[in-house]
């Protein structure tokens, strides 16, 4: 296993997608991160706040940051859970709906890109070790990792 070439490679394939959404929506002003909200959203509307911080393991702060901007551009509003009076509900609005299916063709449009060529079996396979790997890195215990392969003791 070359470890740099993983971290490579994970890192082309995180950049350029982020590229690739960045580019398609700078006109109407939306980035990578209000897009995968939003696609979120999509399947999952209603969902509260520190639910969908959950689903993507994603910060609190940076997820209150995201939807903040998508409510100001006026793609969903928040509404006060009737569960939990502490807790914001998340519905798209009409202009949030609008954007549906640009934004899921476009996804959609990327994985097909990367995986031409790839026959389904081994995408299929290839897609369900992704997964787990992306389960463990969302339960990764950062402080056990760390410590067991940073020695603080080096001298700079």
């Amino acid at each position: 296993m070359n470890i740099r070439n993983y971290t490579r490679f994970f890192g082309i394939l995180n950049r350029q997608f982020q590229t690739y959404i960045n580019s398609a929506f700078k006109d109407i002003g939306l980035g990578y991160s209000e897009c995968i909200f939003l696609a979120n959203l999509y399947e999952n509307e209603g969902i509260n706040q520190e639910e969908l911080s959950s689903f993507l393991i994603i910060d609190k702060a940076i997820t209150a940051k995201t939807i903040k901007s998508l409510e100001t551009k006026g793609f969903l509003i928040r509404t006060i859970s009737k569960k939990d009076r502490r807790a914001k509900n998340l519905y798209l609005t009409d202009k949030g709906l609008n954007y549906k299916e640009q934004i899921l063709n476009l996804l959609e449009k990327w994985i097909e890109y990367i995986s031409d060529g790839i026959d389904k079996d081994t995408l299929d396979f290839v897609f369900k070790q992704i997964q787990i790997m992306a389960e463990k890195a969302g339960n990764a215990d950062y402080d056990k990792l760390i410590e067991s392969n940073i020695n603080h003791e080096i001298d700079i």
